[in-house]
This record gives C-alpha cells, sequence and structure tokens, in this order.
C-alpha cells in the first residue's frame, strides 16, 4: 500500500465515522440520565489471575494509594 492508499482509506473512515456521528445526534431518549443502582457495588475480590493482574497494574502504576490508583484523565502513559 502506498501513501495514497492509506490516505483514501483514512479519509473514507474519517467520512463513515462523521456520518455515523450525525445519525447519532439524532437518536432521541426519554431519560437524560443513565445509572445501575446495585446493592453491592464492587465485586468480591477472588484470589487467582485477577489478583495477579491487580498486583501487576499496581506496580506498573507510577501514583497509588494502597490498593489504589490515583490518576488524572489521559495524564498516565
Amino acid at each position: 500500500m502506498d501513501k495514497t492508499d492509506i490516505n483514501e482509506i483514512k479519509n473514507q473512515a474519517r467520512e463513515i465515522l462523521d456520518r455515523f456521528a450525525k445519525a447519532l445526534e439524532k437518536v432521541k431518549t426519554k431519560e437524560t440520565e443513565f445509572y445501575v443502582d446495585r446493592e453491592e457495588f464492587e465485586r468480591a475480590e477472588i484470589k487467582g489471575k485477577c489478583e495477579d493482574f491487580k498486583l501487576e497494574l499496581l506496580k506498573n502504576a507510577p501514583q497509588k494509594d494502597g490498593d489504589f490508583i490515583i490518576a488524572e484523565k489521559g495524564k498516565w502513559k
């Protein structure tokens, strides 16, 4: 693929996304706020792979407070 093909594909993709965004603007909803009300706020932690993932994620986090990552949207890259 040469640069002309890549640019043409990018332009087509942008046009598709723009048309989709315009179509979404026309969608009307009855509710203005969406949320789920649950009795339990968090899932119970189980031993195993999930715990390993959590430990790895916390190990890589630049700032943390116990089991929580301290981050601003877009800052952690």
